[in-house]
């Protein structure tokens, strides 16, 4: 037997980027790419994860409270998580 798995969103809102400062916005649950190229981010744990190559239509599925200005050159959004859809988000 499968398992399926549903995330349940509350919105989606645009990433600023910065080398200095959390997205005001966020923390994001996940990351969706529309943009294709580099990208460089900070967990919510504070582990800085740089990929080399993220494609359109990529989700990131891990809780992300910064994308770095240097390193990114994809264009991402972030997806709000819902009260009680992830664990650890309100």
């Amino acid at each position: 037997m499968s398992t399926i798995l549903a995330r349940i969103y509350d919105d989606v809102k645009d990433v600023t980027k910065s080398d200095t400062v959390n997205d005001p916005q966020g923390p994001f649950a996940s990351l969706l790419v529309t943009v294709a190229g580099t990208l460089k981010f900070t967990t919510r744990q504070d582990t800085t994860i740089a990929l080399a190559a993220v494609v359109v239509g990529q989700v990131i599925e891990v809780p992300v409270k910064r994308v770095w200005s240097t390193g990114s050159g994809a264009t991402v959004v972030g997806y709000v998580a819902a009260a009680g859809g992830m664990p650890g988000f309100a």
